[in-house]
């Protein structure tokens, strides 16, 4: 075998496969971003979403508020999200609500740090 052409064929390989399994950007089931939280739930934290965000950080056991405009939603995140890969917002807001892609990213909860 040319091994030359073994790493640009194994890099293909590995994109094509990661490309096939994750769809792009963020598709992973719900049950690994968490659960949408009921309207009046207190939140951790309030995020307003202008045409200008791009992404959002967030912490895994947070409920979060999404703004845009006269619009919200509730999202409580999943607890100890290493397994968690930055996804867009659009999979889990209403139908709709977003214009553009938000790209968010869930920090691991420091409550389950491994010490």
């Amino acid at each position: 075998m040319n091994t030359k052409l073994l790493l640009p064929v194994l890099f293909a390989t590995t994109v094509a496969a990661a490309t096939a399994t994750a769809g792009g950007l963020g598709q992973q089931p719900a049950s690994f971003r968490g659960n949408a939280a009921p309207a009046q739930a207190p939140a951790d934290k309030v995020i307003v979403l202008t045409d200008a965000t791009r992404y959002v950080n967030v912490t895994g056991g947070q409920t979060v508020r999404f703004v845009v405009g006269q619009q919200a939603f509730n999202w409580n995140f999943q607890n100890g999200t290493a397994h968690v890969v930055p996804f867009d917002l659009e999979a889990i807001a209403p139908k709709g609500m977003l214009h553009h892609r938000v790209t968010t990213y869930v920090a691991d909860n420091p409550l389950y740090a491994n010490n």
